[in-house]
């Protein structure tokens, strides 16, 4: 069933999409306050429960080099999260509190295991964030598929209708696209290694259900909202299918396959 708006919000809609935009100070809509701390607070804490899950692959990353490049990954991730939690501060949210309170360093127990749309703790964190990373070929993959996603929503972050929010993501961007850059070099190196790749692509099977996940379920008509308020310009159907192509065609030039995915059979 379509949602329906008031007026009021329909209004609103027309004003955002003509152009308008909010500052930190401004008076919020319900709605608009609503949507924008979720996306914010999903943000925060995915970006907080990252840099705890890379932390150990500092001391296990296989060359010093690399290692060297872990630590600036955490340290990037840690400067995410405190710009973010900066913005909900500016809203009158309380980030220390919550931050104290919550066990945003928690994984999973079981390896191989697909909560598909659940969340496993009361936080926002994207649910991807609760899987441990627990081999090499993970870390990098992680690098390769889940910040390539995060890098495609940033993307549209970019145009946010919230300016604070707009203008502090530039910097995030340009970080996770090296991230980015760092898991395409490994990927691409171990599924040139014979010895590494049956196992890259047994992690690569498990990995992506968990990743398409991270879109969304088709039902949901809370994207379309944050398309209409400007907090997002796609929809995460739409950037799913952008997102699977670019994989799809690296994968395909590197001798690697993505497994089909069946949304109909994620845990919801």
């Amino acid at each position: 069933m379509a949602h329906e708006y008031t007026t009021e919000e329909e209004h609103l809609f027309e004003d955002i999409a003509a152009g308008k935009t909010f500052n930190e100070g401004d008076d919020l809509p319900k709605i608009y306050r609503e949507k924008l701390l979720n996306l914010l607070w999903m943000q925060g804490d995915s970006e907080y429960s990252g840099a705890l899950g890379y932390m150990p692959w500092i001391e296990k990353a296989p060359t010093l080099q690399s290692k060297v490049l872990v630590g600036q990954i955490v340290k990037d991730e840690m400067r995410h999260a405190s710009v973010v939690y900066r913005l909900l501060k500016g809203l009158g949210q309380d980030p220390e509190e919550r931050v104290n309170s919550l066990e945003l360093g928690f994984k999973l127990p079981e390896d191989e295991t697909n909560i598909g749309f659940t969340r496993a703790k009361d936080d926002y964190r994207v649910n991807i964030f609760y899987y441990q990373i627990k081999y090499w070929e993970d870390f990098v993959l992680f690098n390769f598929l889940m910040d390539r996603a995060a890098g495609h929503q940033l993307e549209d972050t970019l145009h946010s209708s919230y300016t604070p929010w707009k203008e502090a993501i530039s910097g995030i961007y340009k970080e996770e696209v090296m991230h980015v850059a760092h898991g395409d070099k490994w990927v691409k190196k171990l599924a040139a290694d014979p010895e590494r790749k049956a196992f890259l692509q047994e992690r690569l099977n498990l990995w992506w259900p968990r990743v398409m996940n991270v879109f969304g379920s088709s039902k949901s008509s809370t994207n379309d909202i944050y398309v209409k308020l400007g907090l997002k310009k796609r929809t995460n159907a739409e950037v799913r299918e952008v997102f699977t192509k670019e994989i799809k065609e690296m994968t395909n030039a590197w001798g690697l396959t993505i497994p089909e995915y069946d949304e109909t059979v994620q845990p919801a």
